[in-house]
């Protein structure tokens, strides 16, 4: 029964899809962080911007650490060693919030070793999730249930979140976070990758074909880069250089030019780049809202959980219901809907802290939670369109390469995002003593929110007729 529910499943797939759960029950510290950053470390909205930035970066270096386990067998193995590598920092990350972290510089340090471990993690379940199949069908079998398993990993610990944060407090939730990537340790014996005959000696990779960046020599030069970019990242933050981020945003952006460059840039790639860009850097309110949420409207942590739960249930719903219509129309016309919607549904946010519930009669609990209920269906819905430009841009023989620098790029992105998130806050100085100032910034960054609405009709001019991807994607 459960077999033709969720199709084929074999043993070694085990790992790889505990990799993908476990971070998506990664988010159980969700509402246990918003409270330690607010209440034990008492940090303002711009600091906790600030720190989002850079815990954002290590996602951009997914392309620098495929290309290095690849190319630098780790103890003997290109896989096994690197993925207890990433649990081990994961682990080292949450038994130090949950025991020695006091200050914000010890809880940079320790959440940026807890997004590297997930970011190797990451990585390395991606390339086993080639390795542990034997055919196509097997193939889009495991990408399915990877997707399915990091949801319910998320969607098993939305109201738990919330729940334990308020009976246990955040650091015995981080606690509890360190369980994860033992979970994934503990699969491994399962997951053994039996080679076949014809499979390529792991500790020499198949030569990559001449347009693939990531082949050959090439490996090793984004290697050698990435680890360059990284020190230069880790050295201004030390030694506390003015105007470290926007310097690591600038150069970054400068090294995935490159790349793109490399790849042979067309005009489609270029205006595709600049689309996700702008739509993924676009700031959001920040911590302040969630923290006057707390002070002003006694949102505390079980309720909060509930909001989780509801959020994430109903944006895989969403998701569900809305795929076969999205792949099917134009991607610049989905990115106009989603993006026109979902800025009208977050105006009841703003009308929750100009008192609009209280006209309506309604308690702000609920008033915020219908909210929730009617648009976290959206909450999915931009990432698909994203990766279709993504697919129909990339040059015939570089497609991996192609999504692995998108992906960057993305991941960069939100880093921005962060960056201008914190600009808005220092400048409407928003507090944790202050929030009158937090209406006029939602109302901001509502507007802020639509301007990539601009490139659109750029998009549309270059995006033409799909070739029968949204066919294929239909029957998938």
């Amino acid at each position: 029964m459960l077999r033709k529910f969720i199709g084929g499943f074999r043993r070694e797939w085990t790992t790889v899809l505990l990799v993908y759960f476990c971070y998506g029950a990664s988010s159980i510290t969700g509402i246990a962080e918003l409270f330690f950053q607010k209440e034990a470390l008492k940090l303002s909205p711009v600091e906790v911007t600030s720190i989002g930035f850079w815990l954002m970066l290590p996602w951009s270096m997914k392309m620098v650490v495929g290309a290095a386990a690849d190319i630098h067998p780790f103890f003997g193995g290109r896989r096994t060693p690197w993925l207890l590598a990433g649990c081990v920092a994961t682990f080292a990350g949450y038994v130090a919030l949950a025991t020695v972290v006091e200050t914000k510089s010890g809880y940079l340090a320790a959440s940026l070793l807890t997004a590297i471990g997930f970011m190797v993690q990451d990585v390395i379940a991606d390339a086993l999730s080639v390795e542990v199949v034997e055919t196509e069908e097997e193939r889009n079998q495991i990408q399915t249930l990877g997707r399915a398993a990091l949801l319910v990993g998320a969607i098993s610990v939305g109201y738990l979140s919330g729940v334990l944060a308020g009976a246990i407090g955040p650091r015995k939730v981080y606690a509890l976070a360190s369980l994860l990537p033992l979970l994934i340790i503990a699969s491994l014996p399962l997951s053994r990758v039996r080679r076949r005959a014809d499979a390529p000696n792991p500790a020499r990779p198949a030569a990559a074909p001449d347009n693939d960046i990531l082949g050959g020599g090439n490996a090793r030069l984004v290697v050698l880069i990435g680890l360059a970019y990284a020190a230069i990242g880790v050295g201004l933050e030390l030694l506390d250089v003015p105007y470290a981020q926007e310097i690591v945003l600038f150069v970054s952006l400068l090294l995935i030019s490159i790349v793109l460059w490399r790849i042979g840039i067309s005009r489609e790639i270029a205006i595709a780049a600049v689309v996700i860009f702008l739509f993924r850097a676009t700031p959001d309110v920040g911590q302040g809202y969630s923290y006057w949420a707390i002070d002003k409207l006694g949102f505390d942590q079980q309720f909060l959980g509930v909001l989780a739960q509801v959020s994430s249930v109903l944006s895989l719903l969403g998701l569900i219901a809305f795929r076969k219509y999205i792949v099917s129309m134009p991607v610049s016309f989905t990115l106009g809907w989603v993006m026109i919607i979902g800025t009208v549904l977050y105006l009841p946010n703003i009308g929750l802290f100009y008192g609009v519930h209280e006209w309506l009669g309604l308690s702000a609990r609920t008033f915020a939670f219908i909210d929730t209920t009617i648009s976290a269906p959206l909450g999915q819905l931009t990432m698909v369109p994203m990766l279709i430009l993504t697919a129909r841009a990339a040059p015939k023989g570089a497609e991996a390469t192609m999504f692995a620098v998108m992906a960057s790029l993305m991941n960069l992105a939100l880093s921005a995002s962060q960056l201008f998130t914190g600009y808005l806050n220092d400048a409407f100085k928003i507090t944790q003593q202050d929030y009158s100032n937090l209406g006029l910034l939602m109302i901001t960054v509502t507007v802020i929110g639509l301007l990539p609405l601009l490139a659109l009709p750029l998009l549309r001019e270059v995006e033409g007729e799909p070739p029968d991807l949204a066919q294929k994607m239909q029957k998938a």
